[in-house]
């Protein structure tokens, strides 16, 4: 079926954020909470990450920017970072689906570290957002499974087999890509997402110095501008949500490495440790050393106030 053009305008756009592994950046979000209503959502939302999403009972409609397809049972979505979209199911009736979050570079890193031009090359391919229809690709949906299976049940070397399937799944998805008949527009078209350079440089450089004025400049923004429609977007000013992002990568360091907070807080772009000390008991609710001596991540979860609420853990109501 054809995109057609979505009838909503105006729509706001919502910056949705899930917060993966440094080790093993891939999260499965599927079972009952995730049957998605048959009420449209007023705001188009757009992740940090790639999105792949399986449809296993029902039909409805997803909307990427400005266009809309059904779908039903067995389709898969693969849709990039940076890129809108919503979910709908039906008049009267629930979808049940189940996603894969994913950093596609970090997670193949530790396995294709001698095919990297290939990889960026595939990477690169599926920067895109498409849907494929049940049974024209029954390879991905197996591979789709299996990561799924893998990550539920932990078998033996399931991180290299993660890895290796989510490789064979992009490799067979990619070659599917050109049958789509219409691409989704550029990101660029959309005043709201004109600030996605400024994200891209922050996921690469964020423990690197700049000014939020270079970031405006890289968007092709006055400062005063670009500070709006960065605020509009992602509800934050650009210095808080650069500073997120260092804290969110310190709490990785703390929970997975032994090096020492003074080498966290540098490492992730901080050339004060108070002011580290400070952002980060502001953010999470507690300081650093608290942070690494709770007992359990579901501790440090129910205490921690960073980006709880971006990124959704059950199907939105």
């Amino acid at each position: 079926m054809e995109y057609t053009m979505a009838k909503q305008k105006n729509i706001i756009t919502e910056f949705r954020n899930y917060p993966l592994r440094v080790e093993f950046p891939i999260l499965l979000l599927t079972g009952n909470q995730w049957w998605i209503s048959d009420v449209p959502s007023a705001n188009l939302h757009f992740h940090n990450c790639l999105e792949i999403g399986l449809c296993h009972e029902g039909e409805g409609t997803l909307i990427i920017q400005k266009e809309s397809r059904h779908f039903s049972a067995g389709d898969i979505t693969i849709i990039a970072r940076n890129i809108p979209h919503t979910t709908y199911s039906a008049p009267g009736t629930q979808s049940l689906w189940t996603y894969l979050f994913v950093d596609p570079q970090e997670l193949l890193d530790p396995l294709t570290g001698g095919y990297a031009k290939q990889t960026s090359e595939l990477l690169r391919k599926i920067n895109s957002a498409f849907l494929i229809p049940a049974g024209q690709s029954p390879s991905v949906s197996f591979y789709f499974n299996q990561i799924c299976y893998s990550i539920q049940e932990k078998p033996s070397n399931h991180h290299l087999k993660v890895r290796s399937d989510f490789l064979s799944l992009l490799i067979d998805a990619v070659n599917f890509l050109p049958k789509q008949e219409t691409a989704p527009e550029t990101l660029d078209s959309a005043s709201t997402l004109s600030i996605v350079p400024a994200l891209d440089y922050i996921k690469q450089n964020y423990m690197t110095t700049f000014s939020m004025d270079y970031l405006a400049e890289l968007c092709g923004l006055s400062p005063t501008h670009f500070r709006r429609i960065f605020n509009l977007a992602m509800g934050r000013s650009p210095l808080e949500y650069l500073n997120t992002v260092r804290i969110n990568k310190a709490c990785y360091q703390l929970r997975s490495t032994e090096n020492s907070i003074l080498n966290i807080s540098e490492d992730v772009g901080f050339h004060s440790i108070s002011s580290f000390n400070r952002y980060f008991s502001r953010m999470i609710g507690m300081s650093p050393r608290e942070y690494r001596c709770c007992d359990s991540q579901d501790e440090r979860l129910q205490k921690s106030k960073i980006m709880k609420f971006n990124g959704w853990m059950e199907a939105e109501r």
